[in-house]
């Protein structure tokens, strides 16, 4: 089963509308097959922020919504990989603003690390100033698939 991870995705993280739109279709889509969607925080300034307020994609009762003072979330939230693994989940979507610093960088890479196949979604990762980030040709060669989040189908 697969996983949507999203990473800082509070609206001061995103300066691309587009990034927004292509983010909005695949959380959409996993909401609508009933998947696992997992919204994390790696910023202080929001540690104390309602939940809904951590994503401009809204999280409700039904997604995993997780702090971490980490930017490697697997290391912020000590019983992530366990948790993941008991739910059956074995390939990890991630997407989000790599800005704090690494975020999604950090988390891909530990992901790989805790036996999790991972997809990087390339078009809605983005750095702080919004533009897409340098380290895909990287991850690719670390293990991650890096792929557009339109031709992602996640399977649940």
């Amino acid at each position: 089963m697969d996983a949507l991870l999203l990473i800082d995705t509070d609206d001061a993280s995103f300066a691309s509308d587009e990034t927004v739109e292509i983010l909005g279709d695949i959380v959409t889509r996993t909401r609508a097959v009933g998947g696992v969607l997992i919204f994390v925080s790696t910023k202080e300034d929001l540690v104390d922020a309602e939940d809904e307020e951590l994503s401009l994609f809204v999280p409700d009762e039904e997604d995993l919504i997780l702090r971490s003072e980490d930017p490697d979330v697997f290391e912020g939230v000590g019983d992530l990989a366990a948790g993941l693994h008991d739910m059956a989940v074995d390939r990890i979507a991630i997407a989000g603003a790599d800005d704090s610093p690494g975020a999604v960088w950090a988390s891909a890479m530990a992901a790989l690390v805790c036996n999790f196949d991972v997809i990087v979604l390339s078009d809605a990762v983005i750095d702080p100033e919004g533009q897409p980030v340098t380290w895909m040709e990287a991850a690719e060669e670390a293990g991650a698939m890096c792929k557009k989040t339109g031709d992602t189908w996640l399977r649940m």
